[in-house]
């Protein structure tokens, strides 16, 4: 939509399966991401479900627009840069996933014996909490596109202040989020509490959502002077 190539902001890979950083995710992920006898609290249960469908971004971006006044060409403008970020930041976590090719936690744990690191133990019968997306793992779509999302508000906004009601389709749920890093912080934790990613591919998805957010934003849809 914006970038001029699909692999502009492909970060550098997941930590390598030797490592003492992926040894870390992988011991997370199987404790707070397993379908039965994990260590999440309700609360953090509630979260990974509540990310694990889709959230009303149109309707809350609308929503905010029409409560702050917002005139036809402020929404129009919010709009169009809200939604050309995250298909960019869409873009950038496929070319990722396709470039990578990992796999995913409920693989990686079950087949830990094949990793080459002795901090891992496979579990043949471990299974996530949400069911496993059938593409690769690196990075997670989810916690780019929010990344994105929340930078490019930030941005159009000039404060982290949000203030955005997001509805889960999975849940039927409405969260308030009157901070960019409350919703980041949210969608990071969700997708290894839901077990269907490591932690990696959600801080680096993160962050990298809100450097396209922030690139996008210096090059289009700046306000006539």
């Amino acid at each position: 939509m914006l970038l001029d190539s699909p692999d502009q902001f492909r970060p550098s890979g997941p930590p390598a399966l030797s490592s003492a950083r992926y040894a870390e995710d992988v011991a997370e992920v199987k404790a707070m991401g397993a379908k039965t006898g994990s260590g999440r609290s309700p609360e953090q249960t509630d979260t990974a479900l509540y990310f694990s469908g889709h959230l009303n971004f149109q309707e809350s971006l609308c929503d905010h627009a029409a409560r702050h006044h917002f005139g036809i060409a402020e929404t129009a403008r919010l709009l169009a840069a809200a939604n050309t970020a995250t298909a960019d930041a869409v873009i950038t976590a496929w070319d990722s996933k396709l470039h990578y090719g990992s796999w995913r936690p409920v693989t990686a744990i079950r087949l830990a014996g094949t990793d080459g690191n002795p901090e891992t133990k496979p579990d043949p019968e471990w299974e996530p909490l949400v069911s496993t997306p059938a593409h690769p793992e690196y990075l997670s779509g989810h916690a780019t596109t929010g990344g994105a999302l929340m930078q490019t508000l930030t941005e159009l906004l000039g404060t982290p202040r949000v203030d955005l009601y997001l509805t889960s389709q999975a849940t039927n749920t409405t969260r308030h989020y009157q901070y960019a890093d409350q919703y980041n912080h949210d969608v990071i934790n969700a997708r290894v509490w839901a077990g269907v990613h490591f932690r990696a591919a959600d801080t680096i998805g993160n962050y990298t959502g809100r450097r396209i957010a922030a690139w996008a934003l210096t090059h289009y849809f700046q306000p006539l002077q």
